[in-house]
C-alpha cells in the first residue's frame, strides 16, 4: 500500500498522519512517495490493485479526473457530485501523530523539496519555538476523551478575508457576505450572552471594518486557542472560502462541542441537524444564533450533541477509524 503526492501541504496532514497512523497499528511499511505529477493538494494512494485519489481543495470543483481512478475522495464535496466512485472526505482538519517519527519515514526528495518545507519544518518542531502550527500541537493526543460541562459557555474567534485581494467578482461578493456575518455575529454573541468569548483575528481588515472585536495576539496562537476551545461548551461555524466548510468546524467535533453553523453545503456523512448541529437558515442569518443557542442551552442539550459529536469525529475524523473507513469503501466496492 502507497500513497504518493507532489508536495506536502497542511491540507494533506490529515490524510498523511492517518496513513502513518494505521501503518503503524498494522504494523505494515510507511510508503510515501514524492511524484511530481500529483495534483497540489491531491494525494494518490495504491491498494490491492486499486487506485483512490484524495483531492483536498477547498473548491467544490475538481482538480483532477474521477474517471481516471477507481475511487475519487474529495472534500468539498456538493451533493449533486456524490454519485458512482466518488465519496465524501467530509471535514478536512489539520492533525497530527507522532510527527518526529513520520519525517523519519520519509524519503529525502520529499522531505528535501522546497515546498514541502513549511510543514516539515512544522513536523520538527516540537517545542512549537519556530512555527504558529507546530504538528506537536495538532497531536491527536490532545483531543479529549469526554465531554465536560462548562455552563454552555460560547465560543467564536475567527478572521476575515479581504475582498479586494481576488479579482474574481463572485469571491469578492462572497468574502463581502462571510465578513459580514462573522463581524455581526460576533457582535450580537457578545451583546446577548456574558459567557461568550468572540472576536477577530487582527490585521489591517479587521482594525478598519471592526475595532471592537479586536482579539489580542495570544488569540492568535493555535496552542492557546485549542487551550480556551477545550474550557467551552457551544461553538460558532460559518462557511470559509468558496462557500464552504473551513478547518474549524472539524476541531469543534473532535474537542466534543455543540455546534450552531451556516447552512452546509457539502455532502456529509450521517451528520445530521439537531443531532451533530443546529443550522442557521442562511449565509447571513446572524440574528438567529441566539435562538439557535438558547435552545441548546435549555435542559443542557448542549451536552448531548458535544457527546454525539465525540463520537461522530471519531469514527470520521480520528485517524483511529479515518483510514480504515477509506479502505473499507475501497474493499466493499471491489
Amino acid at each position: 500500500m502507497t500513497i504518493e503526492l507532489s508536495t506536502w501541504t497542511h491540507h494533506l496532514t490529515q490524510l498523511i498522519y492517518s496513513y502513518f497512523y494505521f501503518c503503524k497499528e498494522q504494523k505494515i511499511e510507511v510508503k510515501i512517495i514524492q511524484n511530481e505529477t500529483v495534483q497540489h493538494n491531491g494525494v494518490i494512494l495504491h491498494v490491492n490493485g486499486k487506485t483512490a485519489f484524495f483531492d483536498y481543495s477547498d473548491d467544490p470543483g475538481f482538480i483532477d479526473s474521477a474517471e481516471l481512478y477507481d475511487y475519487y475522495f474529495k472534500r468539498s464535496l456538493r451533493e449533486e457530485d456524490y454519485t458512482k466512485n466518488i465519496h465524501p472526505l467530509n471535514f478536512n482538519i489539520p492533525m497530527a501523530y507522532k510527527s518526529h517519527l513520520l519525517v523519519l519515514n520519509l524519503k529525502s526528495d520529499l522531505l528535501f523539496h522546497k515546498k514541502s518545507r513549511t510543514e516539515v519544518i512544522r513536523a520538527f518542531d516540537r517545542l512549537s519555538l519556530f512555527t504558529n502550527s507546530s504538528h506537536a500541537v495538532l497531536d491527536v493526543k490532545r483531543y479529549p476523551k469526554k465531554v465536560q460541562d462548562f455552563g454552555g459557555n460560547i465560543i467564536f474567534h475567527t478572521r476575515l478575508w479581504n475582498p479586494d485581494n481576488h479579482n474574481d467578482a463572485d469571491e469578492k461578493e462572497r468574502r463581502r457576505n462571510q465578513n459580514d456575518f462573522r463581524i455581526n455575529a460576533c457582535r450580537i454573541l457578545k451583546k446577548t450572552y456574558k459567557n461568550a468569548s468572540v472576536g477577530l483575528f487582527a490585521d489591517k481588515l479587521a482594525d478598519e471594518l471592526a475595532p471592537d472585536l479586536i482579539l489580542d495576539s495570544k488569540h492568535s496562537n493555535k496552542n492557546n486557542y485549542f487551550n480556551m476551545l477545550s474550557n467551552y461548551n457551544i461553538c460558532i461555524a460559518d462557511d470559509g472560502l468558496k462557500d464552504t466548510p473551513g478547518w474549524k468546524i472539524g476541531e469543534y467535533l473532535l474537542f466534543g462541542k455543540a455546534v450552531v453553523s451556516t447552512p452546509l453545503n457539502i455532502a456529509v456523512d450521517h451528520f445530521k441537524e439537531h443531532i451533530h448541529y443546529e443550522r442557521l437558515s442562511s449565509r447571513n442569518a446572524y440574528l438567529e444564533l441566539p435562538e439557535k443557542i438558547d435552545y441548546l442551552l435549555e435542559d443542557k442539550k448542549y451536552l448531548e450533541m458535544g457527546e454525539n459529536n465525540l463520537i461522530w469525529s471519531g469514527e470520521y475524523l480520528h485517524p483511529k477509524n479515518y483510514f480504515k473507513r477509506i479502505l473499507s469503501i475501497v474493499e466493499n466496492n471491489s
